[in-house]
C-alpha cells in the first residue's frame, strides 16, 4: 500500500507490527517442526493455516508486499492437505520451500525497514457523524483501519469476534460494518454472523466483508448472506473509501420524488411550496395527457392524482399506470373534492393508496405520504426477491440459478439418458483493464446488453445468471447423441455474435468460456469453483478461447440408491423450512420439508428417497409423516420471543389419505405435549393427488383439524375442471397452492385466469392462493390484480434449517 499516508499514528502502527513480526515467525516454526517430526494433525496444520492467511491479508497493508505474496502461496499449499491424514514427500517439500521464501520475507521486513517519513501535508478529516465498526481478529489489521478510518473522520469501534460485536452492542447504531470472513471459529463463521444480523437486528446497516479469500464461492456467500459489498486482502484504501462512501451516501438516501398532477396552477403551487418545505423534490404537472412522459423522465417514487380534470380522471390514470410493471409499487394518493373517489381506489391499489377530500388537511396528508412511500419501498423489496429475472426476458437471480443448480446436481441420477447437463462460465476478457479505461458505467452497460442477448440465445430447458464483475454463468442442456463439442462451440459464437465493441474507434470485446460437465460426482460449490477455473485458464490462453474442466469419475463403490439406503435405515433426516408470505401484509406461515442429510452435509431430496419408503423396505411414508410432525412441532415449540407467538407451520405430508387420517390422533397427542396455543399455528399440507384418492377421508380430516384449530394446504392445483370441483367439495381448506409452472408469464393464459375467477367464487374475496415459481415484477403484478397476495419458493427464500426470514 505504498504512497498511503496515515501521518504520525500510521508510523506507529507499522512499527507494532514490525515488532511482532518474530512471534509469527515463532509461531509457524513451532507448527512445522511439530508436523514434521512429531505428528501431522489438523489442528497444528490449522494453525499454521491461518497464521499464513493473517500474513497474507496484512503484510501488503503495512507495505511489505513480498510477505503478502510468500504467505498466500503458501497458505494455498496448506488449504490443498488441510483434510489430508498424511502427505506426499512432494508435498513436504514444497511446503517447506514456501515456508522459507516466507521466513526471507519477513527477516527482510525485520532487518531492513525503516518508519515511514511523514509527508509534510496530512490529508484533513472529513467531519463525519457516521459510526463504523471493524470486526476483525487481526489486532493489526484492526488498529491500522481504525487509524485510518478516524483521519478520515469516522468514528470507529473494533471487536475481535462477531459474537463480541453481538454481546457488547446492544443497540446495533453502526451506520455500516467492515466485517472479516474467517474467524478461529470457522473459515466462514463471518457469513454464519451476517445471516444471523440480517434477520434479528437491522437488515438495513450496510456491510462490507473482508477476506483474503478471492474464490467466486466465497464470493456468493458473502452476497447471499447479506453482505453489500467484497473486498479481497490485501485491501485496497482506495477502493475501500469508495465503497464506504457510496454505501454511506445509499444508504442516506436521496430526497424522495414526489410528482403532482392538478390542473389549477394555483393549487398546484400552493402543493410544491407545502412539499418543497418537507424536503421533497416535487414537480408540478398541470397536464395530465402528458403523466407518462413525465413519470419516465422524472421517476417519481409517489404520484398524487387530482380526480376530476378536464379529459380525464385520476382513477382512469391510476388504472393505465397499475397495468405497467414498472408503475406497480408506487404509491398513488388521490386529492379531490368529490367524495365519491374514496370508495373506487381501493382495486386501482398495491401499496395502500389513500383519499384526501379538499381542502386538504396537511398534516395528516403529510403523515401518509411519508407512510405509503415507506410501505412502496418495503414493497419494492419483496417484489425484488419474488422475481427470479429482473425482466421479462433477462437472466435469473443468481440466488434462483444457484439453488436450482443445486436441485439439479442432486437429480442427476433421475436425469433422462436423452440429455447431458454442463456448467457454463463466460467471462469478458481484460474485464479490469476495460473498467479502468471506459469506465463503471460503459461496463455497466455493456453487460446489461450481454445480459438481454444471452437470455435469447439459451434453449428452452437453460438457464443462467449474471454474477458481476463481467462474468455470467449458465445450466446448459445438451440433447444425448448431439456432439457436445460442437454443440458448445457453437454456443460460444453465438455469444460472441454481436461483436461486442467499446470506445471510438470500436474495440472489439471478446468473451472466454469454461465448461464442466455435471455429474453425481460434484457438488454446487465444487462445480461453481471447478467451471471458475476452467473459464479463468481460457482468459490466460488469450482470451476468446473455450476450455474444458473435466470431474472425478464417478466411483463403481458410491451407489446412490445404495446410500439413500444407508441413509433411511439410519433415519439420517432433517427438517427444513420454507416460508409462505404474504406480499401485502408480511405475514409468514413456515413449510416443513424433510430432506436426507448424510455425515458430510450432502442433501438429498424427497424425490430421491421416497420411492424406496413407498416400496416398504426402508421404513415407510407413515413413519416419516410422524417423524415430521414430532420435530417440526419440536421446533415451534423452542422459539423464543415474537416468534414464539407469531409463527405457524405447515407440515408436508407424503402418506396416502387412509393413514393421513390415522395420523390425527398423533398430531393431537404431539401439540399437547409441545404445549402449542393459538388458532391456525399448524396446518397439514397435502396434494391434491393424494385428496383426489379418497375425497370422503379427506373431508373428515378437514373437518377434525377445524376443531382443533389447525388448518389444510391443498398444494399441486391445476386448472383442470376436476380441480375446481375438488375444491368445491371440500370448501373450507384455508389455502391452495398452484403448481410452479404457474408462475411463468407464458403460463398466465385465460385459462389460469378463469382458475382463479372460480377459486374467487369458492372462498370469497380473501383469496387463499400461493403462487409459486414467479417468474419476473409482470408475473407479480399479474397475480396481484387478480388478488393473490400469497408467495412461495425459492425465489423468495429457499429452505433453511430453522425459521428465520427477514424481508
Amino acid at each position: 500500500m505504498a504512497g498511503v499516508d496515515l501521518g504520525p499514528k500510521g508510523q506507529e502502527l507499522r512499527q507494532r507490527y514490525i515488532e511482532r513480526l518474530p512471534a509469527r515467525l515463532e509461531e509457524l516454526h513451532a507448527s512445522w517442526h511439530w508436523l514434521q517430526h512429531v505428528s501431522w494433525d489438523s489442528k497444528s496444520l490449522t494453525t499454521m493455516t491461518q497464521c499464513a492467511h493473517k500474513l497474507y491479508g496484512s503484510g501488503a497493508t503495512f507495505q511489505f508486499p513480498d510477505i503478502s505474496h510468500s504467505a498466500r502461496i503458501l497458505e494455498d499449499q496448506l488449504q490443498k492437505v488441510l483434510n489430508k491424514p498424511d502427505v506426499t514427500v512432494d508435498e513436504r517439500h514444497a511446503i517447506e520451500t514456501s515456508l522459507d521464501n516466507l521466513v526471507g520475507a519477513i527477516e527482510k521486513a525485520i532487518h531492513t525497514a525503516t518508519p515511514i517519513q511523514a509527508v509534510t501535508a496530512v490529508r484533513a478529516a472529513t467531519k463525519s457523524h457516521h459510526r463504523i465498526a471493524v470486526i476483525e481478529d487481526d489486532r493489526n489489521q484492526s488498529d491500522f483501519l481504525q487509524s485510518w478510518l478516524e483521519q478520515l473522520g469516522y468514528t470507529v469501534e473494533c471487536f475481535e469476534t462477531p459474537e463480541t460485536y453481538s454481546r457488547k452492542v446492544d443497540d446495533h447504531n453502526h451506520h455500516l460494518i467492515l466485517l472479516d470472513i474467517s474467524f478461529p471459529e470457522g473459515a466462514l463463521e463471518g457469513i454464519v454472523w451476517l445471516e444471523r444480523l440480517k434477520y434479528r437486528w437491522d437488515a438495513s446497516i450496510p456491510v462490507i466483508m473482508m477476506s483474503a479469500r478471492s474464490d467466486m464461492v466465497a464470493r456468493m456467500r458473502a452476497l447471499r448472506a447479506g453482505a453489500d459489498s467484497y473486498l479481497t486482502k490485501p485491501l485496497d484504501l482506495g477502493d475501500l473509501e469508495k465503497q464506504i462512501e457510496q454505501l454511506l451516501n445509499a444508504n442516506a438516501g436521496s430526497r424522495p420524488r414526489v410528482l403532482w398532477v392538478e390542473d389549477d396552477s394555483d393549487l398546484l403551487a400552493y402543493y410544491e411550496s407545502l412539499l418543497a418545505g418537507q424536503g421533497y423534490e416535487v414537480e408540478g404537472l398541470s397536464q395530465p395527457v402528458r403523466i407518462l412522459d413525465r413519470i419516465e423522465q422524472f421517476e417519481p417514487d409517489a404520484i398524487v392524482l387530482d380526480h376530476e380534470m378536464p379529459g380525464v380522471q385520476g382513477l382512469e390514470l391510476a388504472q393505465v399506470l397499475r397495468q405497467d410493471a414498472r408503475y406497480m409499487t408506487i404509491p398513488i394518493l388521490f386529492v379531490s373534492a368529490s367524495q365519491a373517489v374514496s370508495e373506487q381506489i381501493g382495486k386501482y391499489s398495491m401499496t395502500g393508496n389513500e383519499f384526501f377530500q379538499k381542502p386538504l388537511d396537511n398534516e395528516r396528508f403529510l403523515a401518509a405520504l411519508h407512510y405509503h412511500l415507506a410501505q412502496a419501498q418495503l414493497l419494492s423489496a419483496r417484489i425484488n426477491l419474488v422475481s427470479q429475472r429482473n425482466e421479462r426476458q433477462g437472466l435469473q437471480n443468481h440466488d434462483y440459478f444457484l439453488t436450482e443448480l443445486a436441485t439439479s446436481i442432486a437429480y442427476l441420477e433421475t436425469t433422462p439418458a436423452s440429455q447431458d447437463c454442463f456448467l457454463v462460465q463466460v467471462g469478458i476478457d481484460r474485464e479490469e483493464y476495460l473498467r479502468a479505461q471506459y469506465g463503471a458505467r460503459a461496463m455497466a452497460s455493456l453487460t446489461a446488453r450481454m445480459e438481454q442477448n444471452f437470455a435469447n440465445q439459451l434453449g428452452v430447458s437453460d438457464s443462467g445468471c449474471a454474477l458481476g464483475g463481467g462474468s455470467f454463468l449458465f445450466k446448459v442442456i445438451i440433447p444425448a447423441g448431439t456432439e457436445v463439442g460442437a454443440y458448445l462451440e457453437h454456443f460460444h459464437q453465438r455469444l460472441n455474435s454481436q461483436g461486442w465493441a467499446l470506445g471510438e474507434p470500436p474495440i472489439p470485446i471478446t468473451l472466454s468460456i469454461g465448461v464442466l460437465p455435471l455429474t453425481e460426482a460434484v457438488n454446487e460449490d465444487k462445480a461453481l469453483l471447478e467451471v471458475e477455473q476452467a473459464c479463468s485458464e481460457a482468459m490466460q490462453a488469450g482470451g476468446g478461447c473455450l476450455m474444458w474442466h473435466q470431474p472425478p469419475e464417478r466411483s463403481e463403490h458410491s451407489n446412490l440408491d445404495d446410500r439413500i439406503r444407508e441413509l433411511l435405515d439410519a433415519k439420517a433426516f432433517k427438517l427444513h423450512y420454507q416460508p409462505i408470505v404474504n406480499m401485502d401484509s408480511g405475514d409468514i406461515l413456515f413449510e416443513a420439508l424433510v430432506r436426507l442429510v448424510d455425515e458430510d452435509n450432502a442433501v438429498y431430496f424427497p424425490g430421491q428417497f421416497l420411492p424406496q419408503l413407498a416400496d416398504g423396505g426402508h421404513g415407510s411414508l407413515y413413519d416419516l409423516d410422524r417423524w415430521v410432525m414430532e420435530h417440526a412441532l419440536e421446533g415451534l415449540s423452542k422459539l423464543e420471543g415474537k416468534a414464539a407467538a407469531s409463527h405457524s407451520v405447515a407440515i408436508k405430508l407424503a402418506s396416502p389419505m387412509t393413514d393421513v387420517a390415522k395420523l390425527i390422533p398423533f398430531l393431537t397427542s404431539q401439540m399437547r405435549n409441545a404445549r402449542i396455543k393459538g388458532k391456525r399455528r399448524i396446518y397439514l399440507a397435502l396434494s391434491s393427488p393424494t385428496v383426489f384418492t379418497d375425497v370422503a377421508k379427506a373431508r373428515q380430516v378437514l373437518k377434525v383439524l377445524q376443531d382443533m384449530d389447525c388448518g389444510l394446504i391443498i398444494e399441486h392445483i391445476d386448472i383442470s375442471q376436476a380441480t375446481i370441483d375438488l375444491l368445491k367439495e371440500l370448501q373450507s381448506v384455508d389455502f391452495v397452492k398452484l403448481g410452479p409452472k404457474y408462475g411463468s408469464t407464458v403460463e398466465q393464459t385465460p385459462e389460469l385466469e378463469n382458475l382463479i375467477r372460480q377459486l374467487t367464487a369458492i372462498f370469497g374475496s380473501s383469496l387463499p392462493i400461493v403462487a409459486t415459481g414467479v417468474e419476473d415484477a409482470r408475473a407479480v403484478s399479474w397475480f396481484w390484480e387478480r388478488n393473490v397476495r400469497y408467495f412461495q419458493g425459492h425465489f423468495i427464500q429457499a429452505p433453511e434449517v430453522v425459521m428465520n426470514f427477514e424481508l
